[in-house]
């Protein structure tokens, strides 16, 4: 199995997904819900007038992958999207990178940067590139929908 270069195996990555509130799990795009259980995925954000019509995103809702062992993931080459993106974040600054991950650390201080070309950016942008779709796509009256798994309800997220 092939992980991130100088990955010292410690299973972060593929742990805490529902770390905080545990309102959500690890985000997957619609073709990528066969690599779990049927009964661990869940719906995740979606997008509708009175209530949510078109799905968008899944999530898996276990807290640590069923695809770790021994601190290795068994389906490294096929991994959903959003573990290919670790340990880069998407959010309002930008690119960030995860602070648990020590490979990165490691990568960071021997290197000083990060190619665009790196697997992990490019997998990112294509999930920003996806939410971006996402978020232009709405017709009139639409809101954006969002699953809590606590709950186990729907939730309108922009009134």
């Amino acid at each position: 199995m092939k992980t991130l270069e100088g990955c010292e195996q410690c299973g972060r990555c593929c742990s805490n997904h529902r770390a905080g509130t545990g309102e959500s799990g690890l985000t997957l795009f619609p073709d990528e819900i066969h690599l779990f259980p049927e009964d661990k995925v869940r719906p995740h954000l979606a997008k509708g007038v009175d209530a949510p019509t078109s799905i968008f995103t899944y999530q898996y809702t276990d807290n640590v992958c069923m695809h770790l062992v021994d601190n290795l993931c068994k389906v490294y080459d096929g991994r959903p999207l959003m573990c290919r993106k670790f340990p880069v974040k998407l959010g309002a600054n930008g690119l960030t990178f995860s602070p648990g991950c020590k490979a990165v650390l490691n990568m960071l201080r021997s290197s000083k940067t990060v190619s665009d070309d790196a697997e992990e950016v490019q997998a990112a942008m294509v999930i920003a590139e996806r939410l971006m779709l996402f978020h232009r796509g709405f017709a009139e009256g639409e809101v954006e929908w969002r699953y809590n798994l606590v709950s186990g309800e729907w939730e309108k997220m922009n009134p």
